[in-house]
This record gives structure tokens, C-alpha cells and sequence, in this order.
């Protein structure tokens, strides 16, 4: 019979730290930071020497102006309409870009080359280059909110939806061609329904930042509440400031609550 030992259970080693590898990397960013402040012309002096005028600020915000609040109704639901006009879309027309941005699913290099680069210029321009340029096209309004988050969703999901489909297991996709699948047949029985769970939550946190951006777009003329505020700031009626930035994020938790709650029953 084995005897048991009263030994306590090694513990394993842990790898040694490469304190040279540590000590350099955090060199190198506060020279970074260093040169960058220098560049942009930061100081803690001034900072701190306008730090009155931002305090004044505050008080003349506060408290908000709860007798305007009826007439931000209407914007609220304007903001919300361009979100959701510009995650359907977005998402929907985000989904043959995703897969054929992924490397293991993509028919081809020449295929999977251009839609790359086709996803890095819609992520390199910004979403409010994309509301100033819609503007323009199609005249002021939500129409050209909706159309700026659309190109603004497609660059988010198609960027991450790919990620996730080139992570996805393949041997059930490669049993659909290996059984005479065609191209379409296995993305449809193989590849997507893997993936499926993370295309969602990605559309929900579309969703969220599409609410938070929509307040900006209207600040170039994209409809929403975004247009009220820029007239309220432009008039200096700070406490009207105040109660729009807290009525939008009530409005944002509300649906980051319900979205991380669809999320987890998915993920």
C-alpha cells in the first residue's frame, strides 16, 4: 500500500521577470509622452492656472434646465432613429465584407487584398469626415446622420466580425466542401452559425457607440440631438448643455444595459 505524503504541493515557477525588457519599455513611453507633451505644448502650470475658468463652467451648468426637457423629445427620438437606421443597415451590408475579409474563408488573395484595404479606408476615416461629406451630398438633416453611422458601422463589425470568423473551427466547414458543398453552402451550414453569437454582440456595441456618436454628427449638421446642443453651446445656455449630456446618457446606459444583457445569454 502507497503511503500519502504530508508534503505540501509544489508550487510552479514562474518565469523570471525581464526587468531589462520592463525597464525599457516604460523608458520609451515616458520619452514618448515626454516628447508628445512638448510637442503639443502641455504644461501642468497652465493647466492648473485655468483650472478657475473650468470651475466657472461648472457652476454656471449646474443645477440643468428641467423646463426645457419637453422640447429634447423629439431630438432624443430623432438620435435614436439614425442609430438604428444606421446599425441595420450597417450590419447587414457589414456581413459579406467580414467574410470575405477573412483569410480562411475569402475565395481568394486578390479578393481578401482589396476588401482589406476597402475595410482600412472606411476605419481610417473618421465618422464625422463621413457626416460632413453626406451633408453635403444630401443637404442637412438625419438622412445624412443615418448614412455616416452606416459607413461608420460597417467599418466597426466588418472589423471585428472577421477576427471572429477566421478563429472559428474548420473542420465543419471544410466536411461541407469535403461532402460537395459549394462556397455559399458551407459559409451558410459551416462557418457562419459559429460565429453567429459574437456577429450579435458585436451589432449591440454598433449600437451603443452609434447612439454616443450620433450626438456628435449633429454638431456638423446630421440631425439629431447633436444640432440642439451645438445651438444651445453657441447661445451659452449651460444649464440646457448640462441637461441634454445627462439626458443622453441616461438614454446610453439604458441601452448598454439591455445590450450586455442580450450579450451575456449570447456569448
Amino acid at each position: 500500500m502507497s503511503e500519502v505524503s504530508d508534503a505540501p504541493p509544489t508550487r510552479p515557477l514562474r518565469p523570471a521577470r525581464n526587468w531589462a525588457l520592463i525597464i525599457g519599455a516604460v523608458g520609451a513611453v515616458t520619452l514618448m509622452t515626454w516628447w508628445s507633451a512638448r510637442g503639443i505644448g502641455f504644461s501642468v502650470v497652465e493647466l492648473a492656472c485655468n483650472l478657475p475658468g473650468g470651475r466657472r463652467l461648472l457652476v454656471e451648468s449646474w443645477p440643468p434646465d428641467w423646463s426645457f426637457f419637453p422640447r429634447l423629445l423629439a431630438p432624443l427620438l430623432e438620435t435614436l432613429q439614425i442609430a438604428v437606421i444606421g446599425t441595420v443597415i450597417g450590419g447587414i451590408l457589414a456581413i459579406p465584407i467580414a467574410v470575405l475579409a477573412a483569410r480562411n474563408l475569402t475565395p481568394g488573395f486578390l479578393v481578401w487584398f482589396v476588401d482589406r484595404n476597402f475595410m482600412n479606408i472606411l476605419r481610417t476615416l473618421p465618422d464625422l469626415f463621413w457626416a460632413m461629406l453626406f451633408a453635403a451630398a444630401v443637404g442637412f438633416g438625419p438622412i445624412a446622420g443615418a448614412l455616416a453611422l452606416t459607413v461608420f458601422t460597417i467599418a466597426v463589425i466588418s472589423k471585428l466580425w472577421s477576427e471572429s470568423l477566421e478563429a472559428i473551427d474548420m473542420a465543419v466547414p471544410e466536411a461541407v466542401r469535403a461532402a460537395g458543398g459549394s462556397w455559399l453552402a458551407m459559409l451558410q451550414f459551416g462557418a457562419i452559425p459559429q460565429a453567429l453569437p459574437h456577429y450579435v454582440s458585436y451589432a449591440l456595441y454598433a449600437f451603443e457607440l452609434n447612439v454616443r456618436a450620433s450626438m456628435i454628427l449633429g454638431l456638423v449638421g446630421a440631425g439629431g440631438i447633436g444640432m440642439v446642443l451645438e445651438t444651445q453651446r453657441s447661445t451659452f445656455e449651460y444649464p440646457r448643455v448640462t441637461l441634454i449630456v445627462l439626458s443622453v446618457l441616461v438614454l446610453v446606459l439604458i441601452i448598454e444595459q439591455i445590450s450586455e444583457s442580450i450579450r451575456r445569454r449570447l456569448v
